[in-house]
């Protein structure tokens, strides 16, 4: 950490002992950069790969035809092009992106044509080494198996991307009008069930109307995260939450990396 920045915590103390059951280390500077993402041949005329500043309209455009709902949600933005530039990471100025936008995002389009097939929006939180997986859509003229390529070959080489941005911690929120990307996250790709919020966003339902959804919640520790992450003998739970704990680890243990294992 720059010393300039550096509290002196030495006449203070933390709350309790909590860090019994995993390894401490020393805090330093924590950065989470994106790196670079190699263009991907999908098959069938689609590739994967980041946006640069010519997509910016076209990508505002698919959100609005596949992930609409957000409209009047804190994530509006995504629909506004003239939002972009100041939020994402683009290929054109990645060396600098990389490290100080908070959005990354990438698409799956027909590279003859242009259109977008489906896109994946990620969020950075340095300090914590974590990113949030918070959006993939498919365009709804190619749902249900219908746009010719191999989605989990391409999460699961997203996936490997994941791992490279130095990110300990992942996490994902899931929709509940559909359990299509539970499926992917729970059974294929070995994340594990933090939660359901019910009402924890805004989602537009059509004209000027909104509702507040439902949202599961998921994670995954990589990158030897695991090792620093404090487990239930460090917890002070009632015996109702402990009871929930106890069950949810059992429903965890059903996870599985199908995905990713098969790269």
């Amino acid at each position: 950490m720059d010393k300039k920045n550096k509290i002196d915590m030495s006449k203070y103390r933390p709350f309790a002992k909590s860090t019994l059951s995993c390894e401490v280390r020393e805090i330093k500077e924590k950065k989470i950069v994106w790196p670079e993402m190699i263009k991907r041949d999908l098959g069938d005329g689609i590739v994967s790969r980041i946006i640069e500043k010519k997509d910016i309209v076209n990508v505002a455009e698919f959100w609005r035809e596949s992930y609409p709902e957000i409209y009047g949600s804190q994530h509006e933005w995504m629909l506004r092009p003239e939002e972009y530039e100041g939020r994402v990471a683009l290929k054109d100025n990645l060396k600098e992106d990389s490290e100080n936008k908070i959005y990354f995002i990438s698409i799956g389009e027909v590279e003859k044509s242009g259109k977008i097939m489906f896109a994946n929006m990620v969020t950075k939180y340095d300090h914590n080494l974590q990113i949030e997986l918070t959006f993939f859509a498919i365009h709804p003229d190619v749902r249900k198996g219908k746009g010719g390529f191999n989605i989990w070959k391409e999460l699961s080489e997203f996936y490997k991307w994941v791992e490279a941005t130095g990110a300990e911690y992942v996490t994902v929120f899931l929709e509940t009008w559909h359990n299509t990307t539970q499926h992917i996250w729970f059974q294929r790709m070995g994340f594990k069930i933090a939660g359901i919020f019910p009402g924890n966003y805004t989602r537009w339902c059509g004209d000027q109307n909104e509702y507040r959804g439902c949202t599961v919640h998921m994670y995954r520790l990589i990158n030897n995260g695991e090792k620093y992450t404090n487990n239930s003998t460090d917890w002070k739970l009632l015996p109702e939450v402990k009871e929930l704990w106890d069950f949810m680890e059992k429903i965890n243990a059903k996870s599985e990396d199908i995905a990713i294992k098969d790269i």
